[in-house]
């Protein structure tokens, strides 16, 4: 995680001091062409890591987004995402971990092959008990910050780091004449960070 963490300062550092360099930065716009407008869609390799009360080891899984570029710079993303964690106290596959989420993405630069950006939105989510279906659901906010980098008009590739500030508030178990709902007073703390890989299409 904190080699994912260097390698996005450092692709942040590089787009910054692109600026001072106008000349290159329109020699980069000239050859690629970007597409920044428009449908896009993103797959991601996803890891998460949850708060120490929900007992469970850092998760792998995958993320597909679908986003609409409305202006150079704003593009708004539909992301729907899932992991799978381990129990800490017996390493054994325990909980199923889901979002859907709905964020709005700014690039800070656009027109050349690094294209830093921050990201922020909001979701509901469900961790659920492999062994006995019992459900937590819940909602909260997400904040991103990644880059992307294009070697192409259309095909790119980026690392994005994200923190999940969300709590379970509902609980459900699944029985023979339905599904019993129970709403958990105080909620549960849900809060996670992840950290995607992620191919684009644009």
């Amino acid at each position: 995680m904190n080699k994912c963490a260097i390698f996005i300062l450092l692709s942040l550092f590089y787009s910054a001091t692109s600026f001072a360099q106008p000349g290159k930065a329109q020699d980069d716009h000239n050859d690629l062409r970007f597409s920044p407008r428009g449908l896009k869609a993103s797959l991601s390799s996803l890891s998460v890591g949850m708060t120490d009360e929900r007992n469970v080891d850092d998760g792998e899984g995958a993320a597909l987004s679908l986003g609409y570029g409305f202006t150079d710079r704003f593009t708004l993303w539909l992301t729907l995402l899932g992991s799978e964690h381990n129990s800490k106290a017996t390493g054994a596959s325990q909980m199923y971990f889901g979002g859907l989420e709905l964020s709005v993405q700014h690039k800070f630069q656009t027109d050349t092959r690094w294209q830093p950006y921050g990201r922020i939105g909001g979701g509901v989510y469900s961790l659920r008990n492999k062994g006995t279906d019992v459900e937590l659901i819940g909602a909260g906010l997400t904040i991103g910050l990644g880059v992307d980098f294009f070697f192409s008009k259309h095909v790119g590739v980026g690392a994005e780091l994200s923190f999940k500030k969300l709590d379970y508030f509902e609980e459900r178990t699944p029985e023979a004449g339905g599904d019993f709902l129970k709403e958990l007073n105080p909620d549960l703390n849900g809060d996670a960070g992840a950290f995607m890989l992620t191919l684009t299409l644009q």
